[in-house]
C-alpha cells in the first residue's frame, strides 16, 4: 500500500474487529498467503487512543457489533477478491 507511514497496520484480527466496530474503515487487507493477513487503518489520535484501550482492556462493546465486524473482516480476508 502506497503510503504506508500513514497507516496503522496490524496482523490481529481481533483488534482489527474492535477497531471496525469503534466506526473506523479497514483500508485494505493485504494478503500474505493461506488465512493471513496484514490489515490497514487510516492513522489519527482518536484511533491510538481506541487502540491504547483496546490493549488496556477498556472498552465496551456492542457483542452483536462486534461479531458482524469479525464475519464482515472474515468475509474480505477468505475471499478471492482483494
Amino acid at each position: 500500500m502506497k503510503n504506508a507511514h500513514k497507516y496503522f497496520t496490524t496482523y490481529d484480527l481481533n483488534l482489527s474487529a474492535v477497531l471496525v466496530s469503534q466506526g473506523f474503515t479497514l483500508e485494505e487487507i493485504e494478503k500474505s498467503g493461506g488465512t493471513k493477513g496484514l490489515f490497514y487503518f487510516k492513522k489519527s489520535d482518536k484511533l491510538l487512543v481506541v487502540i491504547d484501550s483496546y490493549w488496556k482492556n477498556q472498552l465496551q462493546i456492542s457483542p452483536q457489533t462486534l461479531f458482524s465486524s469479525l464475519k464482515s473482516i472474515k468475509n474480505r480476508l477468505y475471499s478471492d477478491w482483494k
